[in-house]
């Protein structure tokens, strides 16, 4: 089965937009016309089409109109941040629940060795070799699971709220962060379920709080 040419092409276009909003070009509120986007982007207005269909079901786009045809980034609102940080944490509670109970020293191993470089970062003040570390010690639980379809949830959420943190300027508190990850891995290590929940859970409220708090009266409910 040959693949459409316009759905590689709506693919690409996808990967561009979708990275332009996650790095912070298309502001919320922004406007997204097909007609200037494939002028810009040198394609027909099909592929582009396509791809803003996918971001607005992704959540990163809404509809606008009565004809629905017009098209924005979508604002920040306080439901949206805690419902990607509640699948989140959900999808991690059951990954360290199950791996810890299975034993896999593995992931323990992996996971610890990730501390280790996140403490060392901290302790230089390397922000950003600390978040991309971070990143990795959580995405590394969700892909523990090897299930296709979970990892692809939870990349979805990850996305959302790496734009969130970016909008509102987060900045991790690196010292109780490693504190917060070295006490996963205390209740991973001692097949403790409710202390892996109430640390993980502990660990994303204060990222939570802070957005939310960062939000201020700037709330998009719709």
């Amino acid at each position: 089965m040959l693949i459409r040419p316009s759905k590689t092409i709506a693919e690409k276009v996808l990967r561009v937009l979708e990275e332009e909003i996650l790095s912070g070009k298309y502001k919320p509120g922004d406007r997204l016309v097909e007609r200037e986007l494939a002028e810009r982007l040198g394609v027909s207005r099909i592929p582009v089409r396509e791809a803003l269909q996918t971001l607005v079901r992704r959540g990163f786009v809404k509809t606008k109109g009565n004809n629905r045809k017009g098209r924005e980034v979508v604002g920040i609102s306080e439901k949206e941040i805690r419902e990607n940080y509640f699948i989140r944490a959900m999808i991690e509670e059951y990954a360290l629940w199950e791996k810890s109970l299975q034993k896999d020293k593995k992931l323990l191993s992996s996971l610890t060795f990730l501390v280790e470089q996140m403490e060392d970062f901290a302790k230089k003040g390397e922000l950003e070799n600390y978040r991309n570390l971070n990143s990795k010690f959580h995405h590394e639980i969700a892909r523990s699971l090897n299930n296709r379809k979970v990892s692809g949830i939870y990349d979805e959420a990850s996305k959302s709220t790496g734009w969130f943190q970016k909008l509102t300027l987060y900045a991790p508190r690196m010292e109780d962060s490693i504190r917060e990850h070295k006490a996963i891995l205390q209740g991973y290590e001692e097949q403790d379920l409710l202390k892996i929940r109430r640390v993980v859970k502990d660990h994303y409220h204060q990222a939570v709080e802070f957005l939310i708090k960062q939000l201020g009266g700037k709330r998009d409910e719709s």
